[in-house]
């Protein structure tokens, strides 16, 4: 479950990170045209590709599901908190705390529980 976690996630990050590159939004719902919120997007979605696809028996998977698991149910917690995590390079709305909440169970789940399969 791991490999399939990155995989999705990893394809989801891209086209996230893309559709930031040419500044697709949806205001006060989905907004990624931040510089630093756009590359954390790409760079973190080829490492959650590349365990996906290319990881070596799922162990780079399982890593990456544990890990940003537990980073991206805390990124989406503290959005609904402090939206400007910081201010001109990362915002947080609501539709991005939702995705965010929604791999960090995913990846929680994938995990911890589900195993690399």
């Amino acid at each position: 479950m791991a490999k399939t976690y990155c995989q999705v996630a990893g394809i989801l990050l891209i086209v996230v990170g893309v559709l930031g590159l040419v500044g697709f939004n949806i205001p006060g719902l989905l907004t990624v045209n931040e510089p630093g919120e756009v590359a954390l997007h790409l760079v973190v979605g080829v490492l959650a590709a590349a365990a996906g696809f290319y990881g070596g028996y799922g162990r780079f998977a399982l890593l990456y599901a544990k890990v940003f698991g537990i980073v991206y149910l805390a990124l989406g917690a503290i959005g609904f908190v402090v939206p400007d995590l910081v201010p001109g390079l990362i915002h947080l709305d609501i539709g991005c705390n939702v995705v965010h909440l929604a791999l960090g169970v995913w990846g929680i789940w994938a995990g911890y529980l589900a195993g690399s399969s």
